[in-house]
Parts: structure tokens; C-alpha cells; sequence
């Protein structure tokens, strides 16, 4: 699906604009079908195994599609496990706002982590900043010096955020805009949040593999088995007179087992 890039967009990522916000509804489709297939494989009766592989693959998986584009970088802010992609002038932040639909414009941050104030020194300032003659006024939020590698993002790099809403069943929606952190987590859009596209399609599906655990004791095959005993004897005169022919299987013994000691 083609949609004209908006104004802010070329202006953050220039001509590539159109393929960032297609790398970045791929990313989010494989993110969730990667999640859907974590989950699946725990078969646990909780959405604790989708909810960790969905965290880790709305920044591997959008990675994977952003990185060969001219000029992306990636960035892994200090302390953090994952990177984030730089790419012209954007800086690109992906995060869950909603496990229903809901207004994205009423969307909040996560969090108020060091991590989410280092990110937003790269964000518009807030319109509301705490007044200290109102208390009704919420903390205002603190300046935090960015490190690690945002440290080395140039000046004039803007935070371009991308919040989606999706839970264990399915990807519901997505969005990218420009937005200020003001109080109580709260978002101030700067730009209208845009729909992003979301393929049905998956590019990037990884399975995990199923760990088996180690085995007390090896198999052996059957040709490494215990062989078992003959029992030979010689025929009888009286037998051999009356030509009673010899008998080359024993009798069977009757089985003393049952089912039911397996299961007790």
C-alpha cells in the first residue's frame, strides 16, 4: 500500500522516508509472528513467553529490516540490551502502548526509566513543565545526559517514536510520530501519529528450538543387548524309539505383569 509521505517524515529521513515506514510495519508483522511462535511452542498456559519474545522482537526484528537502508546505524544506548536504529536524521523508538485499540493519542510512555529520558533529550521540549506555585501540577520529568552510544548521535537528530498496539491473539495497530515526554508519562504529539502499514505477509519467522533436556542413562540398540540363555537337553531313548518329534520351542510362560503395575 503506497501513502505520500508527510512533510515531517522527508524532513527526518528525507527521500528514504517511504521505506523506513514499510521496514518498520514489516518489522512489527514479524515481531508478533515470531512472539505467536514462542508462545506456541511453550505451550504454557500463560502469554509470559509471548509477552518476553515480543519485547525482544520489536527491536531485533525491525532492525533486520531497517539496516540495509543507506546511512542506518545502529545505536545501543548504556545499560541496554538492544539497539535502536538511527537512520538520517531520525532515532527510532518502537514500544507497546496498548494490548487493545485505543487513541494513540492518549498514549503514555511505558516508563520514566533513565533509559526513556535519555532517549527524549532527542524529542521536542514539553509545552507543560511544572509550575512550583500550582501543586497540581505533576514532578516534572528530569533531564537525564544521554550515554553510551547515544552519546555519539549528532545534534539535530529528532526521536521519531513507534507505538503499536497488539496482545498474544493478534497486531492490532501502529503508529509514528514525533511527540514530547510531558508529566506523568504522558505524550504531546507534535505531529499527527500516522498509521503504519502491516503487512500479512512474514519476511523474518524464527522458530525456537525446543530444548531437550540430557538423558540420565544411553540407549543401546537392540544388537547391544543381553543375550539370553539356551536351554539344551538331549531326547530320551523311549522318544527317539517312538520317533516323537523334537520340539524346538519352549513352552510359553505366561506373562505375571500387568497394566497396572506400570501405573502404581
Amino acid at each position: 500500500m503506497s501513502t505520500p509521505s508527510s512533510s515531517w517524515t522527508t524532513d527526518v529521513f528525507g527521500k528514504q522516508a517511504a521505506a523506513v515506514r514499510l521496514a518498520l510495519g514489516q518489522g512489527l508483522r514479524n515481531m508478533q509472528a515470531n512472539a505467536q511462535a514462542a508462545q506456541e511452542q511453550a505451550a504454557s498456559r500463560t502469554t509470559r513467553t509471548y509477552g518476553t519474545s515480543r519485547y525482544e522482537n520489536q527491536y531485533e526484528r525491525l532492525q533486520d529490516e531497517l539496516k540495509d537502508l543507506p546511512g542506518a546505524r545502529a545505536v545501543q544506548p548504556f545499560g541496554f540490551s538492544y539497539e535502536l536504529m538511527l537512520i538520517g536524521n531520525g532515532l527510532l523508538y518502537p514500544f507497546r502502548y496498548s494490548k487493545t485499540k485505543a487513541d494513540v493519542r492518549s498514549a503514555r510512555i511505558p516508563s520514566e526509566s533513565r533509559l526513556v529520558r535519555e532517549i527524549f533529550t532527542f524529542a521536542p521540549a514539553p509545552k507543560h513543565t511544572q509550575d512550583p506555585f500550582d501543586l497540581d501540577f505533576g514532578p516534572a520529568v528530569p533531564v537525564a545526559e544521554p550515554r553510551g552510544a547515544l552519546a555519539t548521535v549528532p545534534q539535530g537528530t529528532q526521536l521519531v517514536l513507534v507505538p503499536f498496539a497488539c496482545n498474544a491473539s493478534e497486531l492490532l495497530e501502529a503508529y509514528w510520530g514525533i511527540a514530547a515526554l510531558g508529566m506523568n508519562r504522558q505524550l504531546e504529539w507534535t505531529t499527527d501519529p500516522e498509521p503504519l502499514h502491516l503487512p500479512q505477509s512474514v519476511t523474518s519467522y524464527t522458530l525456537r528450538p525446543i530444548s531437550i533436556p540430557n538423558q540420565a542413562a544411553a540407549h543401546t540398540s537392540f544388537a547391544d543387548g543381553t543375550e539370553p540363555a539356551l536351554t539344551l537337553s538331549s531326547r530320551t531313548a523311549s522318544d527317539q524309539a517312538l520317533h516323537v518329534p523334537v520340539q524346538t520351542e519352549a513352552e510359553p510362560i505366561e506373562d505375571q505383569s500387568s497394566e497396572d503395575d506400570a501405573t502404581h
